[in-house]
């Protein structure tokens, strides 16, 4: 019973830390973001916003699908320095071909200088991706302090460096090296915490193809998810640049950082309880693991639903005091887009289940169902209602993908069913529903 409760004390603290890195980071959006924001005016923001949307795309390719495998793997297994190493040098090979193919794209294909030079120095970013590594790894120890602490540090500093841009009237072109740098940073301190405060061994750090290569065949289906993922999340700005120009894009970028603010509060809880749920589904079977998995998505959909409410019917409100003149008749963007996060936060929970159960290739059904949809409706809807039309064709494919699209697979319709109570069971609250 001791070791019950000081584990479930042990969970608590970490997502409170993890919220913690969040809540900075949404301070620092809603600070310097929107600062940011109003200082470039639409135009220049919807441009900035286009770069970081291309270059997003690569994220997946970078990643390899490997940091949901790496974060069960780290909680079941032992040999946690050479899966460590082994994941880090693929994902620094990976970001180094993607950093290469966006620098010689950018050189051959860009006629625009401010896009073109933007993408180059961003791209750098890329090569130091890896850095998630060590986040993951102090995630599965539930130890999410340092990585914290790695971050926020990082974050903070980069912060304080684009006050002093902006306050200087620096041009796009600084904000995109210390984008860079913040990676950086934080990989630093992330490096310096794992080897000098964690007592792990370098001499334990060692490639295995074998590690590896199980890596990246469990991951492959999780590659593809993500792919589909970036695409209809980040698909949406990239056509609304090109089919109705940066200005708008620029005003639909505003209200796509304030809505996804909101998203760390989902990601924490999720992240701080997943070890929970993987130490339930061994030790009490799935009684227990479907217990712990329909609290979590009750309390995530509780937390979704209050948030869109508040935020709809204070939309204009919210987006006149933040924006100003420059974003005028975002507030309707923003009132619909919110509601994405309702089914961000069920689609989050309910991958636990893949995750646990090895079944990442249902990710790629939900997913492509998910872009499917967003390109189809982003072509009818964003020519004719620009950025509101993109909010729409984004919410569709969101809900598609996290909730309805389980029920028409056999395997997981009985989680769809768990979101749907979910999505019902705070008409009659009860304290044990959550907790």
């Amino acid at each position: 019973m001791f070791v019950k409760v000081k584990f479930e004390k042990k969970i608590l603290f970490n997502a409170l830390w993890v919220i913690l890195d969040k809540t900075i980071k949404m301070i620092g959006g809603l600070v310097v973001g929107i600062w940011f924001a109003r200082y470039l005016g639409p135009q220049q923001f919807g441009a900035w916003n286009y770069v970081l949307s291309l270059i997003a795309l690569l994220v997946p390719l970078i990643n390899l699908g490997l940091n949901n495998t790496l974060l069960t793997d780290l909680v079941k297994k032992e040999n946690k320095e050479e899966i460590i190493f082994t994941a880090t040098i693929l994902k620094v090979l990976s970001g180094s071909l993607a950093c290469l193919l966006v620098i010689a794209s950018a050189a051959i294909f860009s006629s625009d200088s401010l896009i073109k030079w933007l993408l180059i120095i961003i791209s750098l970013q890329c090569v130091f991706q890896f850095s998630d590594i060590f986040d993951i790894y102090f995630q599965s120890k539930t130890e999410s302090k340092k990585s914290v602490l790695a971050k926020s540090i990082a974050y903070v500093l980069i912060n304080i460096l684009k006050v002093f841009a902006i306050l200087n009237g620096m041009s796009l072109y600084v904000f995109a090296v210390l984008t860079v740098f913040e990676t950086v940073c934080a990989l630093l301190i992330l490096s310096y915490f794992y080897f000098w405060t964690s007592n792990n061994r370098i001499s334990a750090m060692r490639f295995n193809w074998e590690v590896g290569k199980d890596l990246l065949v469990r991951s492959i289906p999780l590659i593809v998810a993500e792919i589909m993922i970036v695409l209809y999340t980040r698909l949406d700005q990239v056509m609304l640049r090109n089919m109705v120009g940066d200005m708008e894009l620029g005003k639909y970028s505003a209200v796509v950082r304030l809505s996804e603010l909101w998203y760390f509060l989902g990601l924490a809880i999720n992240v701080s309880f997943y070890p929970k749920l993987v130490k339930l589904q061994e030790t009490g079977g799935d009684k227990e693991f479907f217990n712990g998995l329909q609290k979590l998505l009750n309390l995530l959909s509780l937390i979704a639903i209050g948030i869109a409410l508040v935020v709809t019917f204070s939309s204009n409100l919210i987006t006149g005091l933040l924006y100003g003149s420059k974003y005028p008749d975002i507030g309707n963007i923003l009132a619909v887009h919110i509601w994405t996060g309702v089914f961000v936060f069920l689609g989050v929970a309910g991958g636990n289940y893949f995750l646990v159960n090895n079944l990442q290739k249902y990710f790629v059904y939900r997913t492509s169902i998910g872009l499917i949809i967003n390109v189809a409706l982003n072509f009818i809807l964003i020519p004719r209602y620009g950025g509101l039309g993109a909010a729409l064709a984004t919410l569709v494919a969101q809900m598609f993908a996290s909730f309805f699209s389980n029920l028409f697979i056999r395997q997981t319709r009985f989680l769809f069913f768990m979101q749907l109570k979910s999505l019902v069971v705070h008409f009659r609250p009860a304290f044990k529903n959550y907790f």
